[in-house]
């Protein structure tokens, strides 16, 4: 429902900010379900020996690092369903969603591909052959789950683009339920399940990810909400145009994400040669953080969704006040993380290590990665609201540059390097991480205020708003 003009700009706020954190909590849970299946993975098959924790762990990371990409080009369908969502254009939801179920063909058979390549790399590495069975064991199934996730995001992004969030939330939330018991089932063979060790967590991962995909076919059937838009109805063959679209806006995503995804892989492998302190100490600020992220995240696709909705309604003023309140609302909220970080690094370093030496690096790195949290959230904010703008080549550009470019070479010269001094260590590494975010952050922050400036300067690039349209929250 689109806010009344004659209201003052502080009621117009709240209801705003109460939008968006009414779209956002759902999907910061959501977030939390999602990354508490690959924790889940980690804890239990750590309880099974360290040749199986090593091996879960290189798994995932290779499982994570292949989706990125897939998952980067799908997220396009919010956006462009958003955007029709808001015009009042229930025949172009329908043909958009089936369109990006054709894409998701090709997608999935791509993702297969990675994940099969990926498991019979894992075999060339510079592991155990232990440690490589069991990585490979894990990788097997996650070649079908894989090949699933195209298809279940384009469902999830559907109803995120329609203002539907807590669908998002209850299964991914029961997925993630399932998946605990499944892990610890087939892990170590109890409730009369098979032995599989490490492996295992693949195979409740696959199951999970299976009912998940099931559950969305039927919600997506019997939904009264989605049942007036008739998304299975008159199934049209691929259109290259409508493929186009996505492709053009969805390729800069995935490229980003995987850019992005690069960059924190590769620097604990930088670090390695600093010794297993200092990589453990990493481990545990990066972790911390990566926790606090699933808040600015939600929010962030909460943005995306109403900024879609304000333009799809051609009212681009109404879309950059969403903005400017989504980003007031991001810095509060990472204002509160990074005190929180910091009034408590010390009790939170007791949760993650007893080696006093891990507590006290890891206390230390606390304090950058408050400084970290600030600067990303106002990238991962800006960066979803130019999604809603269906503007994404600028700022996927902006994140390779700012962190492969600028970034990675700065880490490892104050952290490896002599070229300015002695070498800081795995501090150096925090210190050129934060740079390159802050480099990144005002970049895509002032793309964006120049994209959503612009829009109002040329009013003729929206259509009248065919009237109010509520948000359902079924």
């Amino acid at each position: 429902m689109n806010i009344p003009a004659n209201q003052s700009l502080r009621e117009r706020f709240g209801e705003e900010a109460a939008r968006v954190l009414r779209l956002a909590g759902p999907l910061v849970v959501g977030q939390f379900a999602i990354m508490g299946m690959g924790v889940t993975d980690v804890v239990v098959s750590g309880r099974a020996g360290t040749d199986d924790l090593a091996a879960v762990t290189i798994g995932f990371y290779l499982w994570d690092l292949s989706m990125l990409f897939v998952f980067g080009v799908v997220l396009a369908n919010s956006a462009l369903v958003g955007h029709h969502y808001g015009g009042g254009k229930g025949e172009c939801i329908r043909r958009q969603f089936q369109q990006c179920l054709w894409l998701s063909l090709p997608l999935a058979l791509a993702s297969g591909l990675m994940l099969h390549a990926a498991m019979r790399g894992v075999t060339r590495l510079d592991i155990t052959p232990e440690v490589a069975r069991i990585a490979a064991g894990y990788l097997l199934p996650t070649i079908l789950t894989s090949m699933l996730m195209p298809f279940m995001v384009t469902l999830r992004t559907t109803c995120e683009g329609v203002g539907l969030t807590r669908p998002v939330m209850w299964l991914t939330m029961g997925a993630f339920l399932i998946n605990i018991p499944l892990d610890f089932g087939l892990v170590s063979g109890a409730f009369g399940l098979p032995r599989l060790g490490g492996a295992g967590c693949g195979w409740a991962t696959l199951v999970s990810f299976l009912l998940m995909m099931l559950c969305w076919v039927i919600y997506f059937s019997l939904s009264p909400t989605l049942r007036i838009y008739r998304l299975w109805s008159e199934f049209g063959p691929p259109v290259w145009r409508d493929i186009r679209a996505i492709l053009s806006l969805g390729l800069p995503i995935g490229l980003s994400l995987f850019a992005v995804g690069g960059f924190f892989a590769i620097v604990p492998l930088l670090m390695a040669g600093l010794g297993a302190v200092a990589v453990a100490g990493h481990a545990v600020a990066i972790t911390v953080d990566t926790l606090m992220l699933t808040v600015p995240l939600g929010v962030g696709q909460a943005m995306s969704v109403r900024v879609a909705h304000q333009l799809g309604g051609g009212d681009p003023r109404r879309a950059r006040e969403v903005c400017i309140i989504g980003m007031s609302l991001l810095m509060a909220i990472a204002v509160l993380q990074a005190a929180v970080m910091v009034a408590c690094r010390e009790p939170i370093t007791l949760l993650f290590s007893d080696d006093p030496a891990v507590r006290e690096l890891g206390a230390g790195l606390l304090l950058f990665a408050a400084t970290y949290r600030l600067f990303d959230s106002v990238q991962v904010g800006a960066g979803m609201a130019l999604r809603g703008y269906q503007d994404t080549r600028v700022s996927s550009a902006i994140d390779i540059s700012a962190y492969w470019l600028f970034g990675l070479p700065l880490c490892y010269g104050l952290g490896l390097g002599t070229l300015w001094g002695e070498p800081l260590g795995v501090r150096g590494f925090w210190i050129g991480m934060v740079v390159a975010i802050a480099l990144a952050a005002m970049l895509i922050a002032w793309r964006l205020v120049r994209i959503s400036a612009r829009l109002i300067r040329q009013p003729g690039l929206g259509t009248p708003p065919p009237g109010d349209m509520e948000i359902h929250q079924k």
